[in-house]
């Protein structure tokens, strides 16, 4: 067998003997890939914990995750924009079957009065087994929660209770105008203060029972008994499926008088500002790789000046170019897969410890408000199998990128240039 015909299993041999050779500088550069790696999926996965706990809380405290209303509603928000025969489109949305809990809310813009205070204020009638009602029980703080006969009660937050000079028992009435102009007012008692944690929820949200908002659209000359609503509220336990039932609601004969939306439609925001985030995040990753960058080629690089007389003598020995430069690119090559594992040791251990402790973010004093929604106040990591994938398939390519340079720079070695140095 002659030098140039020297098999791949060899080459990776002495390719591997060759990393081993200055034991202490490899295990330096595995240790800082796999810091490295750490810190990426670190910030990585913090950064979907925190968008995903933003998304579930958005969705839960807003308008599910698809919302089904009137179809001038969204240009134009007004009492008057209201679906009349909300006991019809029920029955439509019943008999498709859709996996998901259908919620009935009525959205209102009323001026809140008590003696001496006023405020606008948005009402939003409910029923008792809504998730945004549920979400509100679980905060709280003085009170009692909504009944199941209940009449003209009244759940408020902390800040607006401030604002009213209100507190547990107090009557407020509430005023909102009409399409024809004409003034109309509901009476009700407070029974519930809540602490969202949302400045906007509490300074402006009062939760109310479906029946005793829809006194309002009666105003407007709805019908009681066909149960008008200013929207359908759809929550799925797979959130995937809200885009396949989107399709499927436009398709169906009531599209035509109303709107579906995703949750998306409705925070823009929102998904911008997530957009910007992860932008960060890989400015972040992108900084590391860098670095991982260049110290791979400074170890590798290192190890062929180190070895030019051996890689000339090698040459003397008939070994051609192109098998020296696959030498050191399986160099390259292990280093690369001994660097994915010791990066998910690393960061996979990270992740699992934060994936199950999380990071209270509360204590730390960071806001939880943002982009008119909250995050929970105890983050954990979260890394989809596409970001797994992708998070190993930038550090191994980059890598194995960083030995290619050496690698040809140890193929242009002649005999001559090597015994002279």
């Amino acid at each position: 067998m002659s030098m140039q015909q020297i098999p791949v299993t060899m080459l990776m041999m002495l390719a591997w003997r060759n990393l081993w050779r200055n034991r202490r500088r490899t295990l330096i550069t595995l240790s800082s890939i796999a810091l490295g790696f750490g810190m990426a999926v670190l910030s990585i996965g913090i950064g979907d914990g925190s968008h995903n706990s933003l998304i579930r809380n958005a969705i839960q405290l807003g308008e599910g995750h698809l919302t089904i209303q009137h179809r001038d509603y969204l240009d134009a928000p007004a009492n008057h924009r209201y679906i009349a025969d909300g006991i019809t489109l029920a029955a439509q949305l019943q008999k498709l079957q859709i996996p998901a809990q259908i919620q009935p809310r009525v959205s209102l813009q009323v001026l809140a009065t008590t003696a001496g205070h006023a405020t606008g204020a948005g009402v939003e009638g409910v029923a008792l087994n809504d998730p945004r009602a549920k979400q509100l029980q679980e905060r709280m703080v003085a009170g009692r929660w909504m009944q199941p006969d209940e009449q003209r009660g009244l759940w408020i937050g902390e800040r607006m209770a401030h604002k009213l000079g209100a507190k547990i028992g107090s009557k407020i009435v509430l005023m909102a105008g009409t399409e024809g102009g004409d003034s109309q007012a509901q009476l009700g008692r407070v029974r519930g203060i809540f602490r969202a944690g949302m400045e906007e929820m509490d300074r402006y949200l009062i939760l109310t029972p479906l029946h005793f908002a829809q006194r309002f659209l009666q105003g407007e000359g709805a019908a009681l008994e066909r149960s008008p609503i200013t929207r359908y509220a759809l929550f799925f336990d797979h959130p995937d499926q809200a885009v396949i039932w989107k399709q499927q609601l436009q398709q169906q004969p009531f599209a035509a008088e109303v709107a579906v939306l995703e949750w998306q439609q409705l925070m823009p925001q929102l998904l911008q500002f997530i957009a910007v985030d992860d932008a960060g995040n890989y400015i972040f990753l992108t900084l590391i790789l860098i670095l991982v960058i260049f110290g791979i080629i400074n170890t590798v690089l290192m190890s062929v000046l180190e070895r030019t007389r051996e890689f000339g003598l090698l040459r003397a020995l008939g070994m051609g170019r192109a098998a020296l430069l696959l030498l050191v690119f399986y160099e390259s090559l292990l280093l690369s897969l001994m660097a994915v594992v010791s990066g998910w040791l690393v960061g996979g251990g990270i992740h699992l410890w934060l994936g199950s402790h999380g990071i209270d973010f509360s204590a730390l004093g960071v806001s939880m408000e943002m982009m008119g929604t909250m995050m929970d106040p105890v983050i954990y990591t979260e890394l989809s199998l596409d970001r797994i994938i992708q998070l190993t398939l930038m550090i191994f390519g980059a890598t194995l990128a960083s030995g290619v340079y050496p690698a040809i720079k140890a193929a242009r070695v002649t005999p001559i240039e090597a015994l002279q140095s």
